[in-house]
């Protein structure tokens, strides 16, 4: 059975891929693959974890593997031209790709911080007052830099130290109506794509170095995730869903 399965493009996820192929990949970034999950256009993929809390009556995790880490991250990057305290009632932009940055972002600063910004605006860079991206866009940005937004945050940081739990970005999910033998299938192709991916890291990494930055680098960046969910980064899961739910961070932006 040939499956449509999300494939995102940004570099943190390629190690899943390398097997995939005898499925039908479709490229896309982590937002629209939520609206593909809400309309039931994809049967598996790596959900943002902002996307699977809404869509998890239809959707089942897989595999055991996600996209998760501990402390910096490098690629959920948070620019500002003041300090975090100190952006209330400020215009915010957002990049369009994401789900589930976003949310985290409203986390850090509306519960942790207790900043209440005027408004996040989809879209909006240079021209707010700060502004968030995500994936090969903010690889690039800590590589070239930003010298109007002198404040940089890492959010996977922001939330380490704030929680000390690791932080869940995404996780492969399924859809729940396949047959159990597919499902079964899937798994056990992706359990041998991934590690077969995780052996060519310093390939992949070599395949994207350039303005994402060097060959090393990547590889390093690569080889710090935590693909493999384990106990403590659901504990890190279901903290952030228990912030979301009880304050209606999930209603769209």
């Amino acid at each position: 059975m040939r499956l449509l399965i999300g494939q995102i493009s940004y570099l943190n996820s390629q190690p899943f891929y390398p097997l995939l192929g005898e499925h039908r990949l479709i490229p896309t970034p982590p937002r629209e693959l939520g609206r593909m999950a809400k309309n039931g256009e994809i049967d598996a993929g790596i959900l943002a974890a902002a996307d699977y809390f809404v869509h998890e009556d239809r959707y089942e995790p897989i595999a055991g593997l996600g996209v998760a880490n501990r402390e910096e991250v490098r690629s959920i990057l948070f620019l500002s031209r003041r300090p975090m305290a100190e952006l209330d009632g400020a215009r915010i932009g957002i990049t369009e790709e994401t789900s589930t940055s976003v949310r985290l972002l409203r986390v850090l600063l509306e519960l942790r911080d207790g900043i209440r910004p005027a408004e996040y605006v989809r879209g909006l860079r240079d021209e707010g007052d700060a502004f968030l991206v995500i994936g090969n866009e903010a690889l690039r940005r800590n590589t070239t830099g930003t010298p109007a937004f002198p404040y940089r945050y890492d959010l996977a940081t922001e939330w380490w130290n704030w929680t000390g739990l690791p932080f869940v970005f995404a996780l492969w999910a399924v859809r729940r109506s396949l047959p159990e033998e597919t499902k079964g299938e899937l798994a056990e192709l992706l359990e041998r794509s991934f590690v077969l991916g995780m052996s060519q890291i310093d390939q992949i990494a070599a395949e994207f170095a350039g303005e994402l930055g060097g060959r090393e680098v990547l590889a390093s960046y690569l080889r710090n995730f935590h693909y493999r969910l384990g106990s403590e980064e659901m504990k890190g899961f279901e903290e952030f869903r228990r912030l979301t739910d009880e304050n209606h961070f999930l209603e769209p932006i």
